[in-house]
Formats: C-alpha cells, structure tokens, sequence
C-alpha cells in the first residue's frame, strides 16, 4: 500500500512537481507529476478531481489501465482494486485517508469546512458501504496536516455551520470535528488517528492558504494499493 504527502508551491521558480490542477502550471505538466508519481510508488494510474470544497465523492469500479484520470469536479475519490493512485491536494483544509482492512476498500477526501459541514466524511463512508461492501466500523481513518484549532479562527457563519462546536473563542477544530463525525458514523474511536500538524504554524514546507492567500502551493496527499 502507498500513503503519504508532499509539498509543492506552485510558483515558477519552484523546482519541486506542481500537483495543483488550478495552479501556475499548464495542465500536461501537472498531470505528468502525477503520472510520474503513480510510476514511482508502484501503480498504473492516478486520479484526481477539480476540488470545489463539496460532498460528490467519485467511486472507480475499474480503475483506468494507465494515465491519469480527471473525472470532473469532486471532493473524494474512493476505489478497491490495486494499480490506482488516489490523490486530493490541500492547503489547510484536511486530507482524509479512509480504508477498510477487510474489503480494502479505501477513500480520500479533501475536507474544508464547507466540506465537513456539508457531510463530505458521510458520503465517503457511505460510497464505501454502498459501492464496496465497507462496515463503518471496520474503517481506519487518519486525518492529515491541517490548520489546527489555535491558527483557525473564523467567523460566525463559519461557526454556525459547523454547529456551533468547540468554537467559543471563534476558533474551530476541523480534525476534531471530522472525528466526532465519524464516530456518529459508526467508526471506533481507536480506529482513528490525527496529524499533530499544523500547516500555518507548522513546518515551513507545509502550504497555508491562510499565511500565503491564493497563491499559496497545495500539499498533496495520496492513498493506493500498489499492484502486486
């Protein structure tokens, strides 16, 4: 299995890959990082999806024999078969990395708060349950770098969404509020783990949406059961 995540800022001078589908990068370049990427950790071929900050979660039956797949505008992606590289990128928001050890069904979805208010964790536990088979309590669930609750202060109709919680001073918890949710779901709380880090007050070479504005460079994270 592959799992990790980098770090690209996007800009001309960076010598890094640029993952960002809406970055300074033409299109061929970009998807040539991923499909180079896919190449190096094993697999056949990658995925990933224009992010709009919703809830549509895209599930691949058959994973495509090679190149990298753009299906469109979507916030997960979700798969059970070998050869596929699944990727979101981030720059604040959280990667969710979900699997199921039984089914080897997995899901990665990028996560903001529009996204987490919207349920983008519920419709990805759902796609796994419906689409692979998946029990809500078998998942393994890690949520990656993010702003953390200190560095993430917002405003009342940000508040408001997400219900109000943990969020007294104005600040809010995404990690910890997507943990709630997926233990309303179903998972056990021992099957979730949390990154400690924070992409504002963290590592330098953590992107920040919030430090850096638009353009800010985007951390992509990926999941993948590499071919045997």
């Amino acid at each position: 299995m592959a799992t990790g995540g980098g770090g690209t800022d996007g800009s001309q001078e960076d010598r890094q890959p640029d993952f960002g589908l809406q970055g300074h990068s033409s299109a061929w370049s970009v998807l040539a990082s991923y499909e180079e990427l896919a190449r190096l950790l094993g697999l056949a071929a990658a995925a990933v999806a224009r992010q709009v900050h919703g809830t549509r979660v895209v599930c691949f039956d058959e994973p495509p024999a090679c190149g990298v797949h753009v299906p469109g505008e979507a916030d997960g992606l979700a798969c059970c078969t070998p050869g596929l590289l699944l990727a979101v990128t981030a720059a604040d928001c959280v990667p969710v990395y979900i699997l199921d050890p039984h089914t080897r069904a997995m899901a990665l979805l990028h996560a903001g708060w529009r996204g987490v208010a919207a349920g983008v964790l519920a419709r990805g536990v759902g796609a796994l349950e419906s689409a692979f088979g998946a029990r809500a309590r078998s998942l393994r669930l890690h949520l990656g770098p993010a702003i953390c609750r200190d560095c993430y202060e917002v405003g009342g109709d940000v508040v408001d969404a997400l219900g109000g919680q943990r969020a007294g001073d104005g600040r809010v918890d995404l990690r910890a509020e997507l943990a709630d949710q997926a233990v309303r779901l179903g998972a056990r709380p021992e099957h979730i783990a949390r990154s400690t880090l924070c992409t504002r007050c963290g590592p330098e070479d953590l992107p920040s949406h919030r430090v850096s504005g638009p353009g800010a460079g985007r951390m992509v994270a990926y999941l993948g059961w590499r071919l045997a």
